[in-house]
């Protein structure tokens, strides 16, 4: 590894360089999965309003992959505006979805 300062070589674990004095600081390479998860659950939060009548199935992934990438992105320091968004939305439409379902059993049952 080079000092970033005066560009001579150091060893890999250094914290100081030897040559100039300067701290090292090795920055670990960001994960963007968080991030992703939070796309994606609130992209499928988006189309469970339209898939959720098939189980509220949709729903329910859009609600953890959105938690899932929320707390991925907080400990990472990343935005999780999508993933708050993405799990209100899944909310919102599971609960829908699970009155309109209940609404046409109720209305199966009073026909039979």
């Amino acid at each position: 590894m080079f000092c970033r300062n005066c560009g001579k070589a150091i060893d890999d674990r250094a914290v100081i360089c030897p040559h100039c004095g300067v701290p090292v600081r090795q920055e670990a390479p960001r994960n963007k999965l968080g991030f992703g998860l939070c796309i994606a659950g609130f992209v499928l939060s988006l189309l469970s309003l339209w898939l959720g009548v098939y189980y509220c199935v949709a729903s329910i992934v859009a609600i953890v992959l959105s938690a899932i990438g929320m707390n991925i992105a907080k400990k990472n320091g990343d935005s999780h505006g999508l993933g708050t968004a993405g799990l209100v939305i899944g909310i919102v439409s599971l609960v829908l979805w699970i009155i309109v379902l209940a609404a046409v059993a109720s209305a199966v049952n009073a026909i039979l």
